[in-house]
């Protein structure tokens, strides 16, 4: 659960908690999705349209920790001590 992930991580890290924001566009049968999760003040953006807002949430919040996992955990973790 990509969504859960990212809580856990806002708070182990002190960050705000992430805020999801959804567009939503195409006809009522038919709707399709897509979310952004500002997440410690970066905004991550669901890559594709989902036929649902979860999808669509999950889906920022996957590009929200692989974003984040891909600086290194030296952003995330508390770091005492220097190279």
């Amino acid at each position: 659960m990509y969504k859960n992930q990212l809580q856990e991580l806002a708070q182990r890290s002190c960050f705000s908690l992430p805020s999801y924001t959804c567009t939503r566009e195409g006809p009522d049968h038919a709707p399709r999705f897509k979310a952004s999760v500002n997440f410690n003040g970066e905004i991550f953006e669901s890559p594709t349209y989902c036929s649902t807002l979860r999808q669509a949430e999950h889906s920022a919040a996957e590009v929200a920790l692989s974003a984040l996992s891909s600086k290194g955990p030296s952003k995330l973790e508390h770091h005492h001590h220097h190279h």
